[in-house]
């Protein structure tokens, strides 16, 4: 049976803790102790993300972990631990890679908070929490790569919202512009990524903002630097940045989707998170694919890998979301999907209508067609 949502987010969570704590020292009840931490860090983050914004049994799971693995003791704990810079700066690597590893993928704080407490290695105990302190620090995680960033990676998501006809109507077309992009293993490379551009002349560079959940004006305000203004000058679709109109890279520009557009093929999206790139050892590689027939049927499926090292040790650790059949159908510029098991997923697609085929972005995410 397909992995549901919560439990696809738990098996990227998995991989990403595995690539997070490799480097622990392996020293019990160290180990234990700086693991606990890193969970109750990592969650902390989630959870001021999610602002309260739980379902009834995301809430109950939380409310339950709490309690039995005694967080606001460890939490106490870990705030003097951190008194070890060592210590602080390693546990906040460690925190800020699992959490974009959930956002990477647009699990929201909400979501991912939950799953997190729902893991294996969550569950330190209240014996744990309430343990005296050691007498020396405990000992650091290995040497790290500095902190991962990426621009395209909001410190939050909020849940996403369906996308709402009066936006729809808004939009004139869809054009496409590049920018570097920090893929596996913290490698850059160029990343070629649609942008909307809106009747009132404005731009939005990250489509996923289409589907806001507090609408367009929430996005504008809170994701500023994401809109900006277009013209078309010259035959050329121009974008203003830094107070210049430039041009964009490609000329052509799509507006809606004809009503009866069939997708066929096997299209792969493959991200991941990682630091092998300024010499490290970790990486996190996370794959998404949809299989379209022309038919109008289709299966998703996913699998989450990652990598590790520390010394002579390595650690491969694989999963999958196991596969989703349903049926699709085009919608203007949205892809809809009834699924077999009763749900359903709508996403903005954006393909040339002509060929629609090589790559396709959904919700401004690039699927390229595998052969």
């Amino acid at each position: 049976m397909p992995l549901q949502p919560a439990r696809r987010t738990r098996a990227a969570l998995l991989a990403c803790l595995a690539v997070a704590t490799t480097g622990i020292a392996t020293a019990q009840p160290d180990r234990a102790l700086i693991q606990a931490a890193i969970f109750v860090t990592t969650f902390d983050r989630l959870d001021d993300g999610c602002a309260g914004r739980y379902t009834a049994t995301q809430r109950e799971q939380v409310q339950r972990w709490q309690a039995d693995n005694g967080v606001d003791a460890m939490r106490s704990r870990t705030t003097a631990l951190r008194a070890d810079p060592s210590f602080a700066a390693q546990v906040d690597r460690a925190a800020q890679l699992i959490v974009q590893m959930a956002h990477s993928k647009g699990a929201d704080d909400c979501r991912a908070a939950a799953s997190l407490t729902q893991l294996p290695d969550a569950r330190f105990g209240r014996e744990l929490a309430a343990a005296p302190a050691p007498v020396s620090p405990p000992p650091a995680l290995a040497p790290t790569a500095p902190p991962l960033k990426s621009p395209t990676t909001p410190s939050t998501v909020p849940p996403a919202a369906p996308v709402a006809a009066a936006t729809l109507e808004q939009i004139d077309s869809f054009a496409f512009d590049t920018r570097p992009k920090m893929g596996m293993g913290g490698f850059i490379a160029l990343d070629i990524f649609p942008v909307v551009l809106f009747k009132s002349g404005e731009v939005l560079k990250d489509v996923s903002g289409l589907r806001y959940a507090g609408g367009m004006n929430a996005h504008r305000s809170a994701h500023a630097d994401d809109w900006s203004r277009w013209r078309r000058q010259g035959g050329k679709v121009q974008v203003l940045k830094n107070g210049q109109w430039e041009d964009l890279p490609f000329d052509n520009t799509y507006a809606r989707l004809p009503a009866d557009l069939r997708l066929a093929g096997r299209f792969r999206s493959t991200s991941g998170v990682g630091n092998i790139a300024v010499g490290g050892q970790q990486s996190v590689t996370v794959v998404d694919e949809y299989r379209f027939a022309a038919d109008g049927g289709v299966v998703r499926s996913g699998a989450v890998g990652s990598t590790a090292q520390a010394g002579d040790t390595s650690v491969v650790t694989r999963g999958g979301s196991g596969e989703r059949r349903g049926r699709y159908r085009t919608d203007g510029l949205l892809l809809r999907i009834d699924y077999e098991d009763g749900s359903r997923e709508q996403r903005v697609l954006i393909t040339d209508p002509k060929k629609p085929g090589g790559v396709l972005w959904l919700d401004g995410e690039s699927y390229v067609e595998r052969r």
